[in-house]
């Protein structure tokens, strides 16, 4: 009788082939912005780095910009 936990080399090959291909054919359907999961990320990334961008800058407004200080010999 054949050993069940015997290995075979070809089918071994073959189903490394074949998860190769998929992980490839998702990642590129996941960089195609023709798709709608591909368009989705795009945008998500540009999304999060317009929005990366904005927070420095304003981060970096708020600490160059002090607030006005109020002379208190012109109260009356």
């Amino acid at each position: 009788m054949a050993d069940q936990d015997a290995s075979d080399p070809h089918f071994d090959a073959m189903t490394s082939r074949l998860l190769r291909r998929e992980a490839l054919r998702r990642a590129a359907e996941e960089l195609n912005t023709m798709t709608g999961p591909g368009l989705e990320q795009a945008l998500a990334r540009v999304s999060a780095e317009v929005t990366e961008e904005a927070a420095y800058r304003r981060a970096k407004a708020d600490r160059t910009i002090a607030p006005p200080v109020q002379d208190r010999s012109e109260r009356v």
